[in-house]
């Protein structure tokens, strides 16, 4: 135990986190996940809120709301064209990928995400509640049939009059499966969401500022049930809210996490 300490002694803040961190999610209850812009960030996808982000490009309040959308899809559209050529060229990064290793470990439950990017799935997470839909397929608003995002950017781009994509079975519009303004979250997504968020031991919160209601609400479930909060962002303003602060780029904080919840599994299972 005094050697314990010791080492303890001779690490950095950030090692010290990771290690409680890592003890917390290897205690024996799989931890969730709950992610936001900033883990995609290093995929090449800037946060739509951020400087140089979609949203100083597009006025979220008419580009990105139901009503608006109802009227003049042609809007919504526009805007998306642009957003698909910086989103289909990104792939999973590091951080990803240590959270489809962690579900794969059977320590982590599922991923609760406010991303609309698909990357987790990619990564392979395999229980992914997606708050805000899903970016990569589009729905028909008449008679529901689903069609990928991609192929219909595809004949927008060869029919540069085509400035609305029409449905292939009844020719009415089609909308991205994204929650836009004035929508109402995804029922069952959000109810078993919430329920994770409530059962979870411990809630790693990865690249969000928290400030998006009602998904922030998650992580307040998670302390109801006196979960602990492990938050990993290089920025340290929500430290206020973490049991636990990794306080660094997620892509290169979260494989150590994922090494750390190794070592101390593989000490458990030898003594």
């Amino acid at each position: 135990e005094e050697e314990e300490e010791e080492e303890m002694g001779d690490c950095s803040p950030l090692d010290q986190a990771i290690q409680q961190a890592a003890a917390a999610i290897t205690s024996g209850y799989p931890a969730v996940a709950f992610t936001g812009a900033g883990i995609s960030v290093e995929s090449g996808i800037p946060d739509f809120r951020s400087p140089g982000g979609l949203w100083t490009r597009y006025d979220p309040s008419i580009y990105c709301n139901y009503l608006v959308f109802k009227e003049r899809p042609e809007l919504f559209w526009t805007m998306s064209m642009d957003m698909h050529e910086t989103v289909s060229r990104a792939g999973p990064n590091p951080a990803h990928f240590a959270l489809a290793e962690l579900e794969r470990m059977g320590l982590l439950s599922c991923v609760i995400t406010q991303n609309v990017d698909n990357l987790h799935q990619q990564a392979g997470n395999k229980i992914v509640y997606e708050l805000h839909g899903n970016a990569i397929t589009s729905t028909c608003l008449s008679c529901k049939k689903k069609v990928y995002t991609n192929d219909l950017v595809q004949q927008m781009k060869l029919n540069q009059d085509l400035r609305v994509p029409k449905c292939p079975v009844c020719d009415d519009i089609i909308k991205m499966d994204v929650v836009l303004f004035g929508e109402s979250l995804p029922h069952m997504v959000m109810e078993n969401a919430m329920s994770a968020a409530v059962a979870a031991k411990v809630l790693l919160v990865v690249g969000t500022s928290l400030t998006v209601s009602p998904a922030n609400n998650v992580v307040g479930l998670c302390k109801l049930n006196e979960g602990k909060i492990v938050i990993c962002d290089p920025n340290p303003t929500n430290s206020i809210a973490a049991d636990f602060m990794l306080c660094g780029r997620a892509g290169d904080v979260l494989p150590r996490l994922v090494q750390a919840c190794k070592l101390l599994l593989s000490s458990k299972s030898s003594t």
